[in-house]
């Protein structure tokens, strides 16, 4: 991902939608804090279209143990959120 102030961005506009165009992500900063990105558009695949691609897919046990310790690393985010939250 490429970084640029919102000055080149403006005075540029064409050269960072350029990039965006041929693939490449732009962080926008603003007095060097980051407010915003440009990014190439991607089209996505509706709902049924997913799932008819994955119709006949069977998961298998490692399938089954990386949705679990996703599951179990989403659980522990939001106990430590909720923490952080309590002790502020």
């Amino acid at each position: 991902m490429k970084i640029a102030e919102s000055t080149a961005v403006v005075r540029q506009f064409h050269k960072f939608l350029s990039l965006a165009e041929n693939g490449e992500s732009i962080r926008i900063r603003k007095h060097g804090r980051a407010v915003a990105r440009l990014m190439p558009d991607a089209d996505f695949m509706s709902g049924d279209e997913f799932a008819a691609l994955f119709s006949n897919y069977k998961a298998d046990d490692l399938d089954k143990a990386a949705a679990d310790e996703v599951e179990h690393n989403i659980v522990a985010m939001k106990k430590h959120l909720r923490e952080k939250n309590l002790a502020h």
